[in-house]
Protein backbone atom coordinates (compact mmCIF):
# COMPACT_ATOMS: atom_id res chain seq x y z
CA UNK A 1 0.00 0.00 0.00
CA UNK A 2 1.42 3.67 -0.64
CA UNK A 3 2.16 5.83 2.08
CA UNK A 4 0.96 8.73 0.42
CA UNK A 5 -1.89 9.53 -2.60
CA UNK A 6 -0.33 8.24 -5.71
CA UNK A 7 -1.97 4.75 -5.47
CA UNK A 8 0.01 1.55 -6.12
CA UNK A 9 -0.20 -0.45 -9.24
CA UNK A 10 -1.18 -3.51 -7.91
CA UNK A 11 1.22 -5.79 -10.33
CA UNK A 12 -0.50 -8.92 -12.26
CA UNK A 13 -4.58 -7.17 -11.00
CA UNK A 14 -6.97 -6.20 -13.41
CA UNK A 15 -10.40 -5.01 -12.04
CA UNK A 16 -13.69 -6.20 -13.35
CA UNK A 17 -17.18 -4.45 -13.56
CA UNK A 18 -20.22 -6.64 -14.57
CA UNK A 19 -23.47 -6.10 -16.88
CA UNK A 20 -26.49 -6.09 -17.30
CA UNK A 21 -28.34 -10.07 -15.60
CA UNK A 22 -26.26 -9.67 -12.63
CA UNK A 23 -27.82 -6.48 -10.79
CA UNK A 24 -29.95 -7.52 -7.32
CA UNK A 25 -32.18 -5.35 -4.64
CA UNK A 26 -29.45 -4.67 -1.80
CA UNK A 27 -26.06 -4.68 -4.35
CA UNK A 28 -23.12 -2.60 -2.49
CA UNK A 29 -25.26 -2.27 0.47
CA UNK A 30 -22.81 -2.98 3.21
CA UNK A 31 -19.91 -0.91 1.15
CA UNK A 32 -22.76 2.29 1.13
CA UNK A 33 -23.41 1.39 4.66
CA UNK A 34 -19.75 1.06 6.05
CA UNK A 35 -17.93 3.78 3.70
CA UNK A 36 -18.50 6.85 3.42
CA UNK A 37 -16.31 7.37 0.30
CA UNK A 38 -18.82 4.71 -0.94
CA UNK A 39 -21.64 6.30 0.40
CA UNK A 40 -20.40 9.85 -1.01
CA UNK A 41 -20.16 8.86 -5.05
CA UNK A 42 -23.40 6.88 -4.64
CA UNK A 43 -25.35 10.32 -3.18
CA UNK A 44 -23.27 12.15 -5.88
CA UNK A 45 -24.63 9.90 -9.04
CA UNK A 46 -28.26 9.77 -7.21
CA UNK A 47 -28.23 13.68 -7.20
CA UNK A 48 -27.45 13.68 -10.64
CA UNK A 49 -30.68 11.79 -12.02
CA UNK A 50 -34.30 12.39 -11.65
CA UNK A 51 -34.90 8.78 -10.48
CA UNK A 52 -34.12 7.59 -6.77
CA UNK A 53 -31.30 4.91 -6.96
CA UNK A 54 -30.31 4.53 -3.74
CA UNK A 55 -34.50 3.68 -2.93
CA UNK A 56 -34.57 1.55 -6.12
CA UNK A 57 -31.05 0.18 -5.26
CA UNK A 58 -31.51 -0.84 -1.70
CA UNK A 59 -35.56 -0.95 -1.27
CA UNK A 60 -36.84 -2.07 -4.74
CA UNK A 61 -38.08 -4.95 -6.43
CA UNK A 62 -36.22 -7.59 -8.69
CA UNK A 63 -38.65 -6.24 -11.06
CA UNK A 64 -38.39 -2.75 -11.40
CA UNK A 65 -34.71 -2.85 -11.11
CA UNK A 66 -34.58 -5.08 -14.09
CA UNK A 67 -36.02 -2.03 -16.34
CA UNK A 68 -32.54 -0.79 -18.72
CA UNK A 69 -33.21 2.50 -18.10
CA UNK A 70 -32.61 1.85 -14.09
CA UNK A 71 -30.79 -1.44 -14.37
CA UNK A 72 -27.65 0.49 -16.00
CA UNK A 73 -27.60 3.47 -14.16
CA UNK A 74 -27.31 1.50 -11.04
CA UNK A 75 -25.11 -1.07 -11.79
CA UNK A 76 -22.77 1.15 -12.23
CA UNK A 77 -23.37 3.73 -9.08
CA UNK A 78 -22.81 0.76 -7.64
CA UNK A 79 -19.38 -0.33 -9.11
CA UNK A 80 -17.68 3.42 -9.35
CA UNK A 81 -19.23 3.75 -5.25
CA UNK A 82 -16.93 0.52 -4.16
CA UNK A 83 -14.29 1.43 -6.51
CA UNK A 84 -14.06 5.01 -5.22
CA UNK A 85 -14.00 3.52 -1.69
CA UNK A 86 -11.16 0.88 -2.30
CA UNK A 87 -8.94 3.35 -3.90
CA UNK A 88 -9.63 6.25 -1.51
CA UNK A 89 -9.03 3.57 1.34
CA UNK A 90 -6.32 1.51 0.27
CA UNK A 91 -4.69 3.81 -2.30
CA UNK A 92 -4.52 0.83 -5.07
CA UNK A 93 -5.05 0.94 -8.86
CA UNK A 94 -5.09 -1.99 -10.91
CA UNK A 95 -2.98 -2.74 -14.05
CA UNK A 96 -5.94 -3.04 -16.27
CA UNK A 97 -9.88 -2.69 -16.14
CA UNK A 98 -12.53 -4.39 -17.97
CA UNK A 99 -16.13 -4.59 -18.04
CA UNK A 100 -18.90 -7.24 -19.30
CA UNK A 101 -21.49 -5.22 -21.53
CA UNK A 102 -22.82 -2.33 -19.44
CA UNK A 103 -19.30 -2.83 -17.02
CA UNK A 104 -17.75 -1.50 -20.24
CA UNK A 105 -18.81 2.41 -19.24
CA UNK A 106 -17.92 1.57 -15.66
CA UNK A 107 -14.12 0.39 -16.00
CA UNK A 108 -13.72 3.44 -18.65
CA UNK A 109 -14.98 6.04 -15.69
CA UNK A 110 -13.09 4.37 -13.07
CA UNK A 111 -10.12 4.80 -15.56
CA UNK A 112 -10.39 8.17 -15.26
CA UNK A 113 -11.79 8.14 -18.86
CA UNK A 114 -15.04 9.64 -17.98
CA UNK A 115 -16.83 11.67 -15.46
CA UNK A 116 -18.79 9.67 -13.38
CA UNK A 117 -22.01 11.83 -13.08
CA UNK A 118 -21.65 12.42 -16.87
CA UNK A 119 -21.71 8.55 -17.06
CA UNK A 120 -24.06 7.67 -15.04
CA UNK A 121 -26.39 9.97 -17.01
CA UNK A 122 -25.28 8.51 -19.96
CA UNK A 123 -25.78 4.88 -18.90
CA UNK A 124 -30.03 6.18 -18.02
CA UNK A 125 -29.75 7.77 -21.37
CA UNK A 126 -28.89 4.03 -23.20
CA UNK A 127 -31.00 2.25 -21.01
CA UNK A 128 -33.86 4.30 -22.72
CA UNK A 129 -32.22 4.22 -25.94
CA UNK A 130 -32.67 0.48 -25.90
CA UNK A 131 -36.46 0.49 -23.96
CA UNK A 132 -37.37 2.65 -27.44
CA UNK A 133 -35.80 0.46 -29.57
CA UNK A 134 -37.26 -3.05 -28.06
CA UNK A 135 -40.81 -1.33 -28.16
CA UNK A 136 -40.60 -0.12 -31.73
CA UNK A 137 -38.64 -3.65 -33.41
CA UNK A 138 -38.92 -6.46 -30.85
CA UNK A 139 -38.90 -7.02 -27.92
CA UNK A 140 -37.33 -10.38 -29.16
CA UNK A 141 -35.42 -13.01 -26.93
CA UNK A 142 -31.84 -13.70 -25.78
CA UNK A 143 -31.10 -17.50 -25.06
CA UNK A 144 -28.33 -18.98 -23.69
CA UNK A 145 -26.69 -21.96 -25.68
CA UNK A 146 -24.79 -24.37 -23.18
CA UNK A 147 -22.24 -27.36 -24.73
CA UNK A 148 -22.35 -26.32 -28.04
CA UNK A 149 -18.84 -25.14 -29.78
CA UNK A 150 -19.08 -21.51 -30.32
CA UNK A 151 -17.97 -21.41 -33.73
CA UNK A 152 -20.86 -23.92 -34.55
CA UNK A 153 -23.43 -21.13 -32.90
CA UNK A 154 -21.81 -18.49 -34.88
CA UNK A 155 -22.18 -20.17 -37.99
CA UNK A 156 -25.31 -21.09 -37.47
CA UNK A 157 -26.81 -17.37 -36.55
CA UNK A 158 -24.87 -16.54 -39.67
CA UNK A 159 -28.02 -17.83 -42.05
CA UNK A 160 -30.05 -15.13 -40.35
CA UNK A 161 -30.02 -11.39 -40.22
CA UNK A 162 -32.22 -11.13 -37.78
CA UNK A 163 -30.50 -12.43 -35.13
CA UNK A 164 -26.23 -13.04 -33.77
CA UNK A 165 -24.53 -13.94 -30.93
CA UNK A 166 -24.63 -11.63 -28.34
CA UNK A 167 -21.96 -12.66 -25.71
CA UNK A 168 -19.47 -14.88 -25.79
CA UNK A 169 -19.35 -15.51 -22.10
CA UNK A 170 -17.19 -19.14 -22.03
CA UNK A 171 -16.00 -22.32 -23.96
CA UNK A 172 -19.40 -23.55 -24.78
CA UNK A 173 -21.71 -21.03 -23.12
CA UNK A 174 -22.71 -18.62 -25.85
CA UNK A 175 -26.04 -16.21 -26.07
CA UNK A 176 -27.97 -15.91 -28.83
CA UNK A 177 -29.90 -12.69 -29.38
CA UNK A 178 -32.77 -11.67 -32.09
CA UNK A 179 -35.82 -11.52 -32.65
CA UNK A 180 -38.04 -14.74 -31.56
CA UNK A 181 -38.30 -16.46 -34.87
CA UNK A 182 -34.60 -16.20 -35.49
CA UNK A 183 -33.82 -17.49 -32.01
CA UNK A 184 -35.87 -20.33 -32.74
CA UNK A 185 -34.86 -20.81 -36.40
CA UNK A 186 -31.07 -20.96 -35.05
CA UNK A 187 -32.15 -23.08 -31.73
CA UNK A 188 -33.37 -25.74 -34.85
CA UNK A 189 -30.64 -25.39 -37.06
CA UNK A 190 -28.28 -26.20 -33.97
CA UNK A 191 -30.04 -29.13 -32.97
CA UNK A 192 -30.29 -30.78 -36.39
CA UNK A 193 -26.53 -29.53 -36.95
CA UNK A 194 -24.62 -29.50 -33.66
CA UNK A 195 -21.92 -32.19 -33.04
CA UNK A 196 -22.83 -31.93 -29.50
CA UNK A 197 -26.15 -31.84 -28.00
CA UNK A 198 -26.99 -28.01 -27.11
CA UNK A 199 -29.03 -27.19 -24.50
CA UNK A 200 -30.99 -23.68 -24.31
CA UNK A 201 -32.31 -21.46 -21.77
CA UNK A 202 -34.30 -18.30 -22.08
CA UNK A 203 -32.76 -15.16 -20.19
CA UNK A 204 -35.55 -13.28 -18.64
CA UNK A 205 -34.20 -9.80 -19.76
CA UNK A 206 -37.07 -8.14 -21.18
CA UNK A 207 -35.50 -7.56 -24.65
CA UNK A 208 -32.80 -8.74 -27.31
CA UNK A 209 -29.61 -6.72 -26.52
CA UNK A 210 -26.63 -6.77 -28.43
CA UNK A 211 -28.67 -7.96 -31.57
CA UNK A 212 -29.68 -6.53 -34.56
CA UNK A 213 -33.41 -5.91 -32.78
CA UNK A 214 -30.92 -2.81 -31.10
CA UNK A 215 -30.57 -1.58 -34.34
CA UNK A 216 -32.51 1.68 -33.58
CA UNK A 217 -30.80 2.30 -30.41
CA UNK A 218 -27.47 3.16 -32.05
CA UNK A 219 -28.33 6.54 -33.32
CA UNK A 220 -29.70 7.83 -29.79
CA UNK A 221 -26.81 6.59 -28.23
CA UNK A 222 -24.50 8.12 -30.51
CA UNK A 223 -26.31 11.65 -30.02
CA UNK A 224 -26.19 10.92 -25.87
CA UNK A 225 -22.63 10.24 -26.48
CA UNK A 226 -21.69 13.49 -28.34
CA UNK A 227 -22.82 15.15 -25.52
CA UNK A 228 -20.19 13.32 -23.51
CA UNK A 229 -16.58 14.44 -22.89
CA UNK A 230 -14.39 11.27 -23.08
CA UNK A 231 -10.47 11.52 -22.09
CA UNK A 232 -7.63 9.11 -22.11
CA UNK A 233 -7.80 6.12 -19.93
CA UNK A 234 -5.34 6.32 -16.78
CA UNK A 235 -5.93 2.82 -16.44
CA UNK A 236 -5.32 0.61 -19.99
CA UNK A 237 -8.90 -0.77 -20.65
CA UNK A 238 -9.55 -4.18 -22.30
CA UNK A 239 -12.67 -3.95 -24.85
CA UNK A 240 -15.06 -6.09 -24.51
CA UNK A 241 -15.68 -5.70 -28.39
CA UNK A 242 -12.52 -6.60 -29.58
CA UNK A 243 -10.47 -7.82 -26.88
CA UNK A 244 -7.88 -5.17 -27.35
CA UNK A 245 -6.34 -2.97 -25.02
CA UNK A 246 -6.42 0.73 -25.05
CA UNK A 247 -6.80 3.96 -23.83
CA UNK A 248 -7.73 6.43 -26.38
CA UNK A 249 -11.06 8.31 -26.37
CA UNK A 250 -11.70 7.62 -30.09
CA UNK A 251 -11.37 3.66 -29.06
CA UNK A 252 -13.73 4.08 -26.48
CA UNK A 253 -16.24 6.28 -28.24
CA UNK A 254 -16.66 3.61 -31.32
CA UNK A 255 -16.54 0.34 -28.82
CA UNK A 256 -19.30 1.81 -26.89
CA UNK A 257 -21.46 2.20 -30.09
CA UNK A 258 -20.37 -0.78 -31.36
CA UNK A 259 -21.84 -2.76 -28.23
CA UNK A 260 -24.94 -1.61 -28.85
CA UNK A 261 -25.30 -4.45 -32.00
CA UNK A 262 -22.04 -5.86 -31.46
CA UNK A 263 -21.74 -9.49 -29.57
CA UNK A 264 -19.40 -9.11 -26.27
CA UNK A 265 -16.22 -11.11 -26.43
CA UNK A 266 -15.69 -11.92 -22.71
CA UNK A 267 -13.58 -15.12 -23.75
CA UNK A 268 -11.29 -12.52 -25.61
CA UNK A 269 -11.34 -10.50 -22.53
CA UNK A 270 -9.84 -12.75 -20.50
CA UNK A 271 -7.72 -14.48 -22.75
CA UNK A 272 -6.05 -11.07 -23.32
CA UNK A 273 -5.42 -10.34 -20.02
CA UNK A 274 -4.13 -13.76 -19.21
CA UNK A 275 -1.12 -13.10 -22.31
CA UNK A 276 -0.41 -9.70 -20.26
CA UNK A 277 -0.06 -11.73 -17.20
CA UNK A 278 -2.86 -11.06 -14.81
CA UNK A 279 -2.72 -13.97 -12.42
CA UNK A 280 -5.48 -11.62 -10.03
CA UNK A 281 -9.40 -11.25 -11.09
CA UNK A 282 -10.93 -8.83 -8.85
CA UNK A 283 -14.91 -8.59 -9.39
CA UNK A 284 -16.74 -5.72 -8.00
CA UNK A 285 -20.27 -5.82 -6.85
CA UNK A 286 -22.30 -7.21 -7.73
CA UNK A 287 -20.44 -9.90 -7.82
CA UNK A 288 -20.95 -13.40 -8.95
CA UNK A 289 -21.12 -13.67 -12.40
CA UNK A 290 -18.09 -12.49 -13.79
CA UNK A 291 -15.68 -14.79 -11.65
CA UNK A 292 -17.41 -17.63 -12.47
CA UNK A 293 -16.91 -17.03 -15.89
CA UNK A 294 -13.26 -16.21 -15.72
CA UNK A 295 -13.03 -19.78 -13.66
CA UNK A 296 -14.08 -21.16 -16.78
CA UNK A 297 -12.17 -19.65 -19.41
CA UNK A 298 -9.19 -19.72 -16.86
CA UNK A 299 -9.42 -22.03 -14.27
CA UNK A 300 -5.84 -21.81 -12.43
CA UNK A 301 -6.62 -17.74 -12.16
CA UNK A 302 -7.18 -16.62 -8.80
CA UNK A 303 -10.66 -15.26 -8.84
CA UNK A 304 -11.61 -12.44 -5.68
CA UNK A 305 -14.96 -11.06 -5.34
CA UNK A 306 -15.88 -8.04 -3.03
CA UNK A 307 -19.00 -9.04 -1.67
CA UNK A 308 -18.54 -7.06 1.66
CA UNK A 309 -15.98 -4.28 3.52
CA UNK A 310 -14.14 -7.14 5.14
CA UNK A 311 -13.44 -8.69 2.20
CA UNK A 312 -11.62 -5.58 0.30
CA UNK A 313 -9.67 -5.59 3.88
CA UNK A 314 -8.65 -9.08 3.57
CA UNK A 315 -7.82 -8.29 -0.44
CA UNK A 316 -6.17 -4.92 -0.37
CA UNK A 317 -4.89 -4.34 2.96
Amino acid sequence: MSTDNTPTTLDGTAFLFPGQGSQAVGMGRAFYDDWPETRAMFDRLDAALDIDLTGLCFDGTAEAIQQPSITQPLLLATGLAVYKGVTARFTVEPTYVAGHSLGHFTALSAAGAMDPAATVQLTHQRGKCMEQAATADGPGTMVAVLLADQDEVTQACATRDDVGVALYNAPRQTVISGTTEGVTSVQETLNEQATTTARFHELDVGAAFHSPVMATAVDCVEQAMGEVTLREAEIPVVSDVSGEIYTEPSVARQDLTNQITSAVDWVRVVEQLRAQGIERFVEFPPTGVLSALVERIAPDADCLTLETPADAREVFA
